[in-house]
């Protein structure tokens, strides 16, 4: 994988736009990423690091999913072969926590979430592998045995539940504010971490990244008490996130 940013002057697309600058953007621990300015425009460049969770085979699928919504930056190159993901530069103020707390700017973000939270994921083992109960037995693998109890024991419980077999739609699972940019309308970035899920994961992560109560938005998508087991899920996963 190209690793350093002098290996962006190899890239085709670059030296026919005319690679002018490329400044790092400071985000993630793990790909690099760069605001690449050309001749024919700017560009957003990630050169991708393999990251547990992430398929970029299901991430390829995904972006050609929500490719007509217009919710996300234009794909304009993913080379899965040599790790290269090149997208219209998105212009805007990326949200801020406090952001959350004003509810006309979260009601703009409603119809962002409806639209992709509508596409049913296709029925793949490559999606079946990203649901969040999934995920969760993967990285608590390393975690101590009282972590791993609590999460069977969620898990189990929202599968009494039925909450599982609800999870039939694409779902970001990565919605901090830092992924979220622009006001009218909202865009919503870095698509790595999506795949099958339910729109009661991506709001409880916003809220959970946000620090402001946002039930207002999804308590209609709670068809079972779904919700306290579920919360604890979350939180227990972005712990880990956060190690």
């Amino acid at each position: 994988m190209p690793d350093k940013p002098n290996s962006l002057q190899h890239i085709d697309f670059l030296k026919h736009a005319g690679l002018c600058e490329a400044r790092v953007i400071k985000h993630g621990l793990n790909n690099h990423s760069y605001h690449v300015i050309t001749e024919q425009g700017h560009y957003f460049v990630r050169l991708n690091a393999v990251i547990a969770g992430v398929s970029r085979q299901r991430e390829a699928q995904i972006l050609d999913l929500i490719a007509p919504l217009n919710i996300s930056p234009k794909v304009v190159l993913n080379d899965l072969d040599n790790n290269v993901l090149i997208t219209e530069w998105c212009r805007g103020r990326v949200w801020t926590k406090p952001d959350f707390s004003q509810h006309e700017l979260v009601s703009a973000l409603v119809q962002p979430l409806q639209q992709f939270h509508r596409i049913e994921c296709p029925d793949q083992v490559l999606f079946l592998d990203s649901r969040l109960d999934q995920r969760l037995l993967s990285y608590v693998a390393n975690q101590n045995n009282k972590i791993q109890s609590q999460v069977h024991r969620l898990i189990e419980k929202l599968d009494d539940l039925g909450f599982w077999s609800a999870n039939q739609y694409l779902t970001h699972f990565d919605l901090n504010p830092r992924n979220i940019i622009g006001r009218r309308p909202p865009m919503l970035l870095d698509w790595e971490f999506s795949g099958l899920g339910h729109p009661l994961i991506d709001w409880l992560i916003i809220e959970y990244e946000s620090g402001q109560s946002l039930a207002d938005f999804y308590l209609h998508h709670d068809q079972n008490d779904w919700l306290p087991p579920l919360r604890a899920l979350i939180q227990i996963m972005m712990q880990i996130w956060a190690k």
